[in-house]
């Protein structure tokens, strides 16, 4: 009785074992890059804009931003509050690019880098500056697909008058 115990508890191990996990969609990270591109089309048209409601969508909810010299901007609300303060210079303009999207094989994860011009009236001199620089965009896929940045990090070249 024991042994037929242990035989049919082993079966159904077996059987188990054998079962077919059901079929897990394939990542595509063609798909996520093409979507992250598409993404930062709509982003900088949503910083022309001037619409910081707008911008601050392109964000996950625990996302930080990093500029230098600022303290980090921590959560939409803060984003949105340093985003809609630059956009009420008048001069204030934001245009990036992707050079590389880079996305992890298990679709957890994605980076972009490229180079910002960033337009805004300088505090002290009351000129119209440009600064050109680099950027790093960690992105992270969210429950209903999209992808949204949570590390957004800038850091400035040579600052130029606009002309």
């Amino acid at each position: 009785m024991r042994s037929a115990t242990l035989l049919a508890g082993l079966t159904l191990l077996a059987v188990t074992s054998c079962a077919r996990a059901p079929d897990k969609p394939v990542f595509n990270a063609a798909r996520a890059v093409d979507a992250i591109r598409a993404g930062d089309v709509e982003w900088n048209a949503d910083y022309k804009s001037g619409d910081a409601g707008k911008v601050v969508t392109h964000f996950a909810p625990d996302a930080i931003v990093m500029l230098p010299g600022q303290t980090p901007l921590s959560g939409l609300e803060a984003i949105r509050a340093g985003i809609a303060k630059a956009m009420d210079d008048p001069a204030f303009s934001l245009t990036f690019n992707s050079d590389k999207v880079d996305v992890a094989a298990s679709g957890d994860l994605a980076v972009s880098r490229g180079g910002f011009t960033l337009k805004g009236t300088d505090p002290t001199s009351k000129a119209v500056t440009a600064t050109a620089g680099s950027f790093v965009t960690v992105y992270k896929p969210q429950p209903d697909g999209s992808w949204k940045a949570v590390w957004d990090i800038a850091t400035p070249g040579t600052a130029t008058t606009a002309k």
